[in-house]
């Protein structure tokens, strides 16, 4: 069997030598070994940056990056499969005893404006545990790091222990070990699953700069004064940092260009205060970290154990008496060799074909689990979304509830700070409530008020080009959002409902990469700000109708009072316009006997004008105290002569002309003649007012007009001018007591007015002509025996 052992070996050695002098002599390739115990991306990049530089400034070579563990990467120097190696200080020093390994550059990292390479590491607690300050509390404490064999972590803080007379073994009450990432560990710190924790120096800054970690949450213990490594914390002493090695193989000259191309590399550029991959300098002297293994008693300073042949007979009793047994059989079987090698061939046949299926297999295998470590890596990305989510939409709701119970705020207030606070939790630029007015809602047009603003306001034609689409397609209650690509902006966009009908339209707009899917717990908080906009405006129109109830309360107090007062007036002056009728009466008498025709004409018209005054004002007392007129039929045609004849001389001093249409004939009505008169006189002397306002024209006459009409049993009366009109916003409220347009109006006459009209059982309207303004009201109209036959002819 030696034979074939033998041959079979040295076969698969020329094998293997033949490929890799094939290998070399076919392609310049320099490969280049990173010992690589946790996969880091950003780690990664920066090794496969240092490749693509020495690739592009070295010509002829290409070099190329293997991420190895210590075991591959070992075997792998052991095979000369490597020309230079990327590794810790301590691998370093074991590489120079066993492989005359020399250290050609050293890794550069910056935290601020500090640029070292060197590193350190630190031991760190919860900020909270004020009891955790030196060395010495750390016993009986549970301690976490990364691996015993972790150089830039573990063993440096070993060797402040050993100074510092503690034993991991005999004085931690717990030692842990995860295998993990650095980051993992501070995040168990500061949850509280271990008390301490050991670190590279440049984590906690690292963390801090990515905002993972926030600030003052941890603390150091046994910090080290190190002034060429602040502000970078360390509880220990600085060594070396990571260096490129050049191993006993690799040609000096192209390690020299190497040396050389790796000091011109150029920095990288970092936002953040700390960057862990800076750049290359010259290699460091490894004096200290040969003192640490030595002190640890690691390796290559490790003692060795003796080994005796009659210790391994004795430790390997079985495996001896196998070997012995096993070289008798080799020797029976040699002569049985010339067989054995004509099988040989179909051996080797089979063992190439079998090698090939394996690499096939390892590929699938690898394939496979690649597969399976993108999917946990997308599960954990939307687990860690689903959180962020959860966490900022947390945040949003403590804030809305802030915003709505605090009592210092008006609710115009509230309701700007709750959509400021819509817009911060979107990240969106600006925000903006319109409201439709209902005329807009049902012809689907897009006029639209604006009520808050806030944010960059200018992007407010940015949301009016993009809400077509809202009223278009959107639905009562459903919240809308696209993004514009031509624009690169996204719109979010939501009704605000009240009594089930659209009020108000929230809408966003900003440059944010916004996800058109919004996470649901986001829609819910949507639709509790819209419904608390709703309930805000609902509770608003409440204390509006209240407002306005109360306010025509106090117009009927006062109506009230003033009628009380009109009452006590009429009494008084009713007196002397008694004794004034009776003093002119006897005068007629006296003038009866002189026959003085003049003064006699005279008096009978201020006798007339005083009994009319005095019925109006007793008709007035009836009407304030009772509410009740007088039921008399009388001919309102000689009614409207009569009042324009009274301000004919009024109309005339300000060129204004009194028509009369319809007043041909006698039109019989039923009513009280004396209150309709009023309200005649009083309609009339408006127009002459409201026309005197008229803008003067040479080529316009200024005309009042009195009309009647007669349409189904009722006499239309209408009191037309062609004044300025009654503003849009006064002619809800003419009618109302005590509001007038005039500066010293008391604001009753229309008021009066209206209820008048009201007692006959019609009512009195104003409207904008396209002359002026017109008011009219409606009386029963009385037929004539000689109308009803006419009629009936």
């Amino acid at each position: 069997m030696r034979p074939l052992n033998f041959s079979f070996t040295l076969r698969c050695f020329v094998f293997a030598f033949l490929s890799f002098a094939s290998g070399m002599a076919a392609a310049q390739t320099v490969s280049i070994g990173v010992l690589n115990q946790h996969h880091d991306p950003e780690e990664d990049a920066f090794w496969s940056k240092t490749a693509q530089y020495l690739s592009h400034n070295i010509p002829g070579y290409n070099f190329t990056i293997k991420l190895m563990g210590p075991e591959c990467l070992n075997q792998a120097i052991e095979k000369q499969q490597l020309s230079f190696v990327i590794t810790n200080p301590a691998n370093i020093v074991a590489l120079q005893k066993s492989e005359d390994a020399r250290p050609i550059a050293t890794l550069q990292t910056r935290y601020q404006t500090q640029v070292s390479s060197y590193l350190g590491a630190v031991l760190i607690a919860r900020a909270d545990r004020n009891k955790l300050k030196r060395l010495s509390d750390l016993k009986n404490q549970s301690v976490m790091a990364v691996s015993p064999s972790e150089f830039d972590g573990y063993q440096i803080i070993e060797r402040e222990l050993l100074l510092a007379g503690l034993s991991p073994e005999k004085d931690f009450f717990e030692m842990l070990f995860t295998n993990g990432s650095q980051k993992n560990i501070v995040k168990a710190i500061v949850n509280d699953e271990a008390d301490i924790g050991i670190v590279r120096s440049g984590i906690l800054e690292n963390m801090i700069a990515d905002k993972e970690l926030k600030p003052g949450k941890i603390k150091i213990i046994h910090s080290q004064d190190t002034p060429n490594y602040l502000p970078l914390h360390s509880s220990s002493m600085l060594y070396p940092n990571w260096s490129m090695v050049k191993l006993n193989h690799t040609d000096i000259a192209l390690a020299r260009q190497v040396a050389i191309t790796l000091k011109g590399m150029p920095k990288h550029e970092s936002t953040l205060d700390y960057d862990p991959f800076y750049g290359w300098t010259q290699a460091a002297d490894l004096t200290t970290v040969n003192g640490l293994l030595q002190a640890l008693k690691l390796p290559p300073y490790a003692p060795s154990k003796e080994v005796s042949l009659k210790q391994i007979l004795k430790e390997h009793e079985s495996v001896t008496l196998l070997v012995l047994t096993f070289i008798l059989v080799l020797t029976f079987f040699t002569v049985r060799l010339s067989r054995v090698n004509r099988k040989l061939a179909a051996s080797q046949s089979e063992l190439a074909k079998h090698r090939d299926n394996l690499e096939q297999e390892v590929i699938e295998r690898t394939k496979e689990l690649s597969s399976v470590n993108k999917t946990l890596e997308q599960d954990i990305i939307a687990r860690e979304t689903i959180e962020e989510t959860l966490r900022r939409s947390r945040s949003a709701l403590q804030g809305f509830y802030e915003i709505t119970v605090n009592p210092e705020l008006t609710q115009h207030e509230k309701l700007t700070a709750l959509i400021k606070l819509a817009r911060n939790h979107f990240a969106m630029d600006a925000a903006f409530l319109y409201k439709i007015p209902p005329q807009e809602v049902e012809s689907n047009h897009h006029k639209l008020d604006l009520c808050v603003a806030d944010g960059n306001t200018e992007m407010e034609d940015d949301i009016l080009a993009n809400l077509p689409q809202h009223f278009d397609k959107n639905e009562s209650g459903e919240i809308k959002c696209v993004k514009n690509e031509q624009d690169n902006k996204c719109y979010i966009s939501l009704y605000v409902m009240v009594e089930n009908t659209p009020h108000c339209l929230l809408a966003f707009v900003g440059n944010s990469k916004l996800n058109p899917n919004i996470a649901q717990v986001d829609q819910e908080l949507l639709r509790l700000l819209s419904q608390w906009i709703g309930s805000s405006i609902e509770r608003q129109a409440i204390e509006d109708e209240r407002e306005k109830y109360r306010s025509q309360l106090g117009k009927v107090t006062r109506l009230f009072t003033v009628g009380e007062i009109a009452s006590g007036l009429a009494h008084e002056i009713n007196q002397p316009l008694t004794a004034s009728i009776n003093y002119i009466s006897g005068s007629l008498r006296r003038l009866d006997e002189h026959s003085d025709t003049t003064v006699k004409t005279g008096l009978e018209r201020s006798l007339g004008s005083l009994n009319q005054a005095s019925q109006i004002i007793r008709r007035m007392r009836d009407f304030v105290q009772m509410g009740i007129h007088r039921e008399e039929t009388f001919d309102l045609v000689r009614l409207i002569k009569r009042v324009l004849d009274l301000l004919e001389i009024e109309s005339g001093q300000q060129s204004i002309s009194l028509q009369s249409v319809g007043t041909d004939r006698p039109v019989l009505v039923k009513g009280d003649q004396v209150q309709i008169e009023q309200v005649i006189l009083n309609l009339v002397r408006n127009a002459i007012e409201a026309t005197q306002l008229q803008d003067v024209n040479p080529y316009t006459k200024r005309v009042v007009t009195v009309s009647l009409a007669i349409t189904g049993g009722q006499v239309e009366v209408s009191v037309a001018d062609n004044g300025p009109g009654i503003e849009d916003s006064e002619i809800e409220h003419i009618f109302d007591a005590f509001h007038s347009t005039k500066p010293d109006g008391m604001g009753l006459g229309l008021a009066i007015c209206r209820s008048i009209i009201e007692t006959h059982n019609s009512r009195l309207d104003a409207r904008n002509t396209e002359q002026g303004a017109e008011f009219i009201f409606r009386l029963p109209h009385v037929t004539t025996s000689y109308e009803t036959s006419k009629r009936k002819t």
